[in-house]
């Protein structure tokens, strides 16, 4: 049975409940939408479109206020509430429909999220400031432009539009002519000469440059803003101004997927900077300014203000320190002075100096100096001293000295260890050691060590070691080891002595040359030893000798022997060879307990070598010997030989006697 009621009733319930459902929807999300965007702005750069017709003023604000989601504060004094006002903007910032409600009258401030209200100051002839404000806006798309650059060349009073495109200077009454330049990167350049000396709104226009494959000169243009305190937007009068190709580097063109921060963190002494002299460093790229005098406390506090990446002084005082882009005579600093461009003359500092480019001067730093390119002059440092490029002059540091390009002429020296990426020619001495990864032509003197990846002209002298990768044209001296490739001239000298081949002598207690040089193990006999073992190395002209010998269990043969000295030998052709030994054995006696128990038995022994096949041959000779003993007469008596002389005593408790023996040798030749 059907009941009307009952399905009014129920149908009454479910319309009831959609509607509620619906409207809780519609409070819940409408704010959302409409106020995420706004609240991520400022109350005055909130993007409001209002279309008033002549209104109450009173009620115009309220209109803006709702618009903008924001309430402003003002004394009900200010102005009058009643007064008619029209104005009709769309998407437009707050200031810039207030500035078309007030048209300068008012002046307004934020706090929070309250828009305050406050009188203008009125022009004032004996004002010595006046303030320019307004929005840089791209003259195609009509968005307002972030982080555009607005400076003043005269008095380099500068500004950097905000987030949302706003900026405000200040500039002194007192300048004949006043010309605001704006630059920003991918974007043609705005002179702005302002014809009224008193604070207004100025909005300027700014031009996409076109995308460049080469490097071009980029214009300037120039227009006249002739307005009084009002809301207007000037339009550009074109009248470019090229500028100077010479002036403009590779930053000017532009990488167009980068922010103009994210270009800018690769840039050099990027971490002393301020934001705004980044942005104002990668905006102002073909701009270069001059000052005659800089003073400053700090990097971005000085009387370059903001802009002192862009300027070059004649001479810079810095309490603390200082940052500019060229130095021509003089910058002096108490703890660090800091250019990006080049620098002529003389810099000094407490603790560091860093240029970006190029010096050609002097350098004195307490600590470290750092340069980014090529240097002729003479850097000092108490710590270090870093290039980037080439140097031609005196380098000197407490520790070290690190130089990526070549030296030429340049005498280098540090406590530790000096460091040349290229090329090198002149004195190189540090305390430890000198690394140089091309060429060496010139002195290398180390505590320790001195290493040249390539070739060496001149001369190596080290406590240790002198490393030679490639040609040696020159002398080795170290006290344990020379090594080179190729020796074509001069000598080593060292304990140990190493090369690939060698056109001279090595001199040391081992030396030891792979391709021309030469080397022997024999196996011998002579009146003395059974068997010796012998090993010879060097060259033919100069060689080392060890030597090593066992005897037969008799008197007056020693048990073991030991040797060293050294060779010479000559060849005959043919196969024929002759050699020339002088050894210093320490013989063992039979039974001996002591080491000291030994004698001192010197050898001279020539000797034929004929060659049986290319890597054996057989030597014979004679020998004559000198044995300095405490035991008697130390000439052995059952083998064959010549007694020459004993004497007794020669020293104290010893005997000198003398005999001539004989040798004979199978050896393995290289």
């Amino acid at each position: 049975m059907d009941c009307p009621s009952l399905k009014c009733k129920i149908y009454t319930m479910c319309s009831s409940r959609f509607l509620f459902f619906l409207i809780a929807c519609l409070l819940f999300f409408r704010p959302t939408i409409q106020s995420a965007p706004l609240a991520d702005r400022p109350p005055l750069e909130r993007m409001i479109s209002v279309d008033i017709r002549n209104e109450r003023l009173e009620n115009a604000l309220k209109l803006v206020s709702d618009a903008g989601q924001f309430s402003f504060a003002y004394n009900s004094t200010l102005f009058s509430a009643g007064t008619l006002v029209s104005v009709s903007r769309g998407n437009y910032s707050v200031r810039e429909v207030l500035n078309a409600l007030f048209r300068g009258t008012i002046a307004y401030k934020e706090r929070g999220n309250h828009v305050i209200l406050q009188r203008a100051e009125m022009p004032d002839e004996t004002s010595k400031n006046f303030i320019l404000d307004g929005y840089i806006i791209d003259n195609e798309t009509g968005r307002k432009i972030t982080q555009a650059s607005i400076y003043e060349k005269t008095t380099l009073a500068s500004t950097v539009s905000n987030p949302y495109g706003y900026y405000r200077i200040k500039l002194p009454t007192e300048l004949t002519a006043v010309q605001l330049e704006v630059r920003r990167k991918y974007y043609i350049g705005q002179t702005v000469r302002i014809a009224a000396r008193q604070s207004h709104t100025v909005n300027i226009l700014l031009t996409p440059s076109p995308v460049q494959t080469s490097l071009q000169p980029l214009p300037v243009r120039m227009y006249v803003d002739t307005t009084r305190p009002a809301f207007t937007t000037p339009q550009p009068v074109v009248t470019a101004i090229p500028l100077d190709s010479a002036t403009l580097s590779k930053e000017s063109v532009w990488d167009r997927s980068k922010s103009v921060l994210d270009q800018t963190k690769t840039d050099f002494a990027e971490w002393f900077r301020t934001t705004r002299q980044a942005i104002h460093d990668a905006n102002l790229a073909g701009d270069t300014l001059h000052r005659y005098t800089q003073l400053s406390l700090l990097p971005f506090v000085g009387t370059n203000h903001t802009l002192s990446g862009r300027v070059i002084n004649h001479y810079s005082f810095n309490l603390i320190g200082g940052y500019s882009l060229g130095v021509h005579n003089l910058e002096v600093g108490g703890v660090a002075n800091l250019v990006r461009g080049d620098v002529n003359g003389l810099q000094i500092s407490g603790f560091a100096n860093a240029v970006g480019e190029h010096v050609a001067g002097v350098q004195l730093a307490g600590f470290t100096n750092a340069v980014r390119r090529n240097f002729d002059g003479i850097q000092l440092a108490g710590f270090s001293n870093n290039l980037g490029g080439d140097f031609r002059g005196i380098q000197a540091a407490g520790f070290a000295n690190v130089t990526l390009g070549r030296m030429s002429r340049s005498i280098q020296g540090a406590g530790f260890g000096n460091v040349v990426l290229r090329d090198f020619g002149g004195l190189q001495a540090a305390g430890f050691a000198n690394a140089v990864t091309q060429d060496m032509q010139g002195f290398q003197l180390a505590g320790f060590g001195n290493l040249v990846v390539r070739n060496t002209r001149g001369w190596q002298l080290s406590g240790f070691m002198n490393l030679t990768a490639g040609r040696l044209d020159g002398w080795q001296l170290s006290g344990f080891l020379n090594y080179a490739d190729e020796v074509v001239r001069g000598h080593q000298f060292a304990l140990i002595n190493i090369a690939q081949s060698s056109e001279t002598t090595p001199y040391g207690f081992l030396s030891y040359v792979q391709q021309n040089g030469y080397r022997r193990l024999e196996v011998s006999t002579d009146e003395m030893n059974s068997a010796n073992l012998t090993f010879k190395t060097g060259i033919r002209r100069f060689y080392n000798i060890f030597t090593a010998g066992i005897g037969l269990p008799l008197d007056n043969r020693p048990a073991w022997s030991f040797g060293y000295g050294f060779g010479t030998a000559f060849d005959l052709r043919r196969g024929w060879g002759l050699n020339v030994d002088l050894t210093s054995n320490w013989a063992l006696p039979q039974g001996w307990q002591r080491v000291d128990d030994g004698a001192t038995l010197l050898r001279l022994q020539p000797s034929i070598e004929k060659k049986l096949s290319r890597h054996l041959a057989l030597a014979v000779g004679p020998s004559l010997n000198a044995a300095l003993s405490t035991s008697g007469r130390f000439r052995p008596d059952t083998r064959v030989d010549v007694p020459l002389f004993s004497r007794q005593p020669v020293f104290v408790n010893s005997w000198l006697t003398g005999w001539v023996g004989f040798q004979a040798a199978l050896r393995l030749c290289n």
